[in-house]
């Protein structure tokens, strides 16, 4: 094999490894996401539930248009 056409091989595989850790990191930050916006509903899904005070319109977000 000639210098070049191993440096060649090398450059495609690093490419390849560069897009693999771009498109693990996009998933692990979707992942994130989604891990903070169900801990976020479910935390104030409890405060409502333990609020003394009645909501008045809890589907209010919901219904804007």
């Amino acid at each position: 094999m000639t210098p070049s056409k191993t440096n060649d091989i090398l450059a495609i595989d690093r490419t390849r490894m560069a897009s693999e850790r771009t498109l693990q990191a996009w998933v692990r930050t979707a992942l994130s996401m989604i891990a903070f916006g169900f801990t976020l509903y479910k935390f104030l899904q409890v405060m409502q539930a333990q609020s003394t005070v009645p909501v008045l319109r809890p589907q209010a977000p919901r219904n804007v248009d």
